[in-house]
């Protein structure tokens, strides 16, 4: 993956579901961030493979969750939107819900 500066971190916002969570006018935002450092070799392989080429699906899940990924570098940063089912655990397990 060709970045504009090393890679600091990931940014994570979970939306979309049944309930529409982090959608507009939605009371329920889910966010989290994690170091991309502190990502296992195989879940920042995993990372890179997305932003580099997404993934293609069929038909996504009617309700199911999206994930907006943002790489935050020294002097850029890029978002993509990915099925739940294409993140790692560990970025899953980062996000926590909040109120707005």
């Amino acid at each position: 993956m060709e970045t504009g500066g090393t890679v600091s971190e990931l940014e994570i916002e979970r939306f979309g579901g049944f309930g529409g969570f982090g959608l507009p006018g939605s009371r329920i935002r889910s966010r989290g961030r994690i170091a991309f450092g502190q990502l296992s070799a195989e879940d920042r392989a995993l990372v890179e493979k997305l932003f580099s080429s997404l993934p293609q699906h069929a038909g996504a899940a009617r309700d199911g969750f999206r994930y907006r990924l943002t790489l935050v570098t020294s002097s850029e940063s890029r978002t993509i939107e990915v099925f739940e089912h294409d993140v790692p655990e560990a970025i899953r397990t980062c996000v926590h819900d909040e109120l707005k």
